[in-house]
C-alpha cells in the first residue's frame, strides 16, 4: 500500500492486494474494489474512509495529487481578464495616490471596460 505524509510525499508501506478486498464505506456500504475500478464515490465520507488508497490512485494515474486538467479557453480569459484588472487596478491607485488624475481617470475607464466583458 502507498500513503503520503506530512509534506505530501509518496511512501510505500507495504504490500497486501487483499487488503482492498472486502473493505467498505462505514456509510454508504460501497466497496473500495469498486470505487478504485470505476471511480466514483459512493458518498462523501468514502473520501474520508479511503484517503489514502483514492489518493494512491490519483497519484498513479497522473503523476500528483493535485488537479492536472486543463482549462476552457471561456474561463482562462476571464482568468486574464481578472488578472489584468487588478494590476490596472494598482495603477489606478498608484497614479492617484501621485495626484496623477488623469491618468488614474484612463485606469480607471480601462478597468470599467473589461468588467464589462466578464
Amino acid at each position: 500500500m502507498f500513503d503520503f505524509n506530512e509534506n505530501d510525499k509518496f511512501v510505500f508501506f507495504g504490500d497486501d492486494a487483499s487488503f482492498v478486498q472486502g473493505k467498505a464505506c462505514a456509510r454508504c456500504g460501497m466497496q473500495l474494489n469498486e470505487i478504485l475500478r470505476s471511480g466514483i464515490v459512493g458518498c462523501a465520507e468514502c473520501y474520508k474512509n479511503f484517503e489514502t488508497e483514492i489518493k494512491n490512485t490519483i497519484f498513479q494515474k497522473q503523476g500528483a495529487i493535485n488537479h492536472m486538467g486543463k482549462i476552457s479557453s471561456k474561463h482562462f480569459s476571464k482568468i486574464k481578464i481578472k488578472e489584468k484588472i487588478e494590476e490596472l487596478e494598482k495603477e489606478k491607485d498608484a497614479a492617484a495616490k501621485d495626484e496623477n488624475y488623469i491618468v488614474a481617470e484612463a485606469l480607471k475607464n480601462q478597468i470599467e471596460k473589461l468588467k464589462g466583458e466578464l
